[in-house]
């Protein structure tokens, strides 16, 4: 016999999105039910670095950012290297020099924010996979099958929120959003261990990886998160793997090497898939809202999505208490609001982002870029005013928008 669960929402997926949904839609008073196939704590192959803003909008659920950085690493500092290694910097890395952003492994971060949301949440079902999703009009039926046992869930929920990740299951049982190489990054990581490493983030685009690059984010004093970036159709038209792209850069590229010198990679290099947010498709449909990078929230240029997974999940959780409050069903039509949401203050930064992105995909374009940012101020903010974040609508034709570019210092 079938065990029943009935709430208001749904959350598949518990990772950094997912959670965030359970602790928004409990902070308003919905019931909830978090699935998630893993069992946490969780490996999340990610560069692991996290925006400021992010943490700006996690103090909104009640977290400290001071617990959130004990096992992680402040960033004072910020180096973008060209493909001729002309250097970049934003930030110092002074004694009173201000935190920009945080690398923290993704293990413990996503652990620190699932902890609360299983704490909260009316049912908690890690370790269990979706198997199906039927919509009975006033609810919606999903059915879980937990992957120890076999036994299967049944839950009806008003609505779900899917947060199922970059291979979002919950997506394709319901037919949203097909897969499309234009849209596409892939990624690997690699954790280096064994020196000392400051406070700095590094990025390097070198013209074998263009229009991505290879990273360098610190965890921690003596050990980075070492990643690279790369489109489908730079490995088709080189007819060489991402790994073996990815070696090369480390070997051959002198600054990247100087970086790296006495440390050695402590575990097996691994990969995840970074739909872009520029993908065409709807991230809503009867009964069911996409959040993170299951709706492919993920900034074409810096292949960041934590912020905006995080920021949807809020908006679809808003959503949700909507509906309950004013009794109404969550039929698309009902959340479209969603969907203009995220298409009026997501959608356009990520077009601007991939305007940079197509961009960097010529070499000389790159090289004279980044020349050119090493040497002049406004060239340099101009590419980290666009560089990942969640610009408005015709910014470009803003002329305060150029005026910062020029005297931000």
């Amino acid at each position: 016999m079938q065990e029943k669960i009935k709430v208001d929402v749904a959350v598949i997926g518990a990772g950094p999105a997912g959670s965030t949904a359970a602790l928004s839609c409990h902070k308003n008073g919905l019931s909830v039910a978090l699935v998630d196939k893993a069992t946490f704590p969780r490996d999340k192959v990610c560069g692991d670095g996290i925006p400021l803003k992010t943490f700006k909008l996690l103090e909104e659920l009640g977290f400290k950012e001071d617990d959130l950085f004990k096992n992680g690493y402040k960033i004072n500092r910020l180096k973008v290297y060209g493909p001729q290694n002309h250097v970049t910097v934003y930030g110092s890395l002074q004694a009173d020099a201000s935190t920009k952003s945080g690398c923290i492994p993704r293990t413990e971060f996503d652990y620190a924010i699932y902890r609360r949301a299983e704490s909260v949440s009316d049912y908690v079902l890690s370790g269990h996979k979706l198997v199906s999703i039927q919509n009975s009009g006033d609810f919606q039926v999903l059915e879980v099958e937990n992957r120890e046992n076999g036994r299967i869930r049944r839950i009806e929920a008003r609505l779900i929120i899917a947060a199922d990740g970059a291979n979002s299951y919950t997506a394709r049982l319901l037919k949203l959003l097909k897969r499309d190489q234009a849209h596409h990054f892939d990624g690997l990581r690699w954790y280096f261990k064994g020196k000392k490493f400051d406070s700095s983030v590094h990025l390097f685009y070198d013209s074998r990886t263009l229009p991505g690059y290879v990273w360098v984010f610190p965890v921690a004093p003596d050990m980075a998160n070492v990643g690279i970036m790369l489109n489908k159709k730079h490995k088709k038209s080189s007819g060489r793997t991402i790994r073996d792209i990815f070696l090369e850069v480390i070997e051959h590229n002198p600054e990247l090497k100087k970086l790296l010198a006495g440390a050695q990679p402590v575990n097996e290099m691994k990969g995840a898939p970074l739909p872009l947010g520029t993908l065409p498709g709807s991230r809503i449909t009867d009964g069911t809202i996409l959040v993170g990078d299951a709706a492919a929230f993920i900034n074409p240029v810096t292949g960041g999505g934590i912020y905006f997974a995080i920021l949807s999940a809020m908006k679809a959780a808003e959503m949700a208490t909507h509906l309950v409050r004013e009794n109404k069903l969550p039929t698309k039509e009902n959340l479209e609001p969603y969907e203009l949401w995220w298409q009026r203050k997501i959608l356009p930064g990520f077009f601007y982002s991939d305007w940079l992105k197509r961009k960097f995909d010529s070499d000389k374009f790159s090289g004279r870029f980044f020349r050119w940012s090493s040497r002049f101020k406004p060239v340099a903010n101009f590419f980290i005013m666009v560089y990942g974040r969640p610009l408005p609508k015709g910014v470009f034709k803003n002329p305060l928008f150029w005026l910062r570019v020029i005297l931000m210092r």
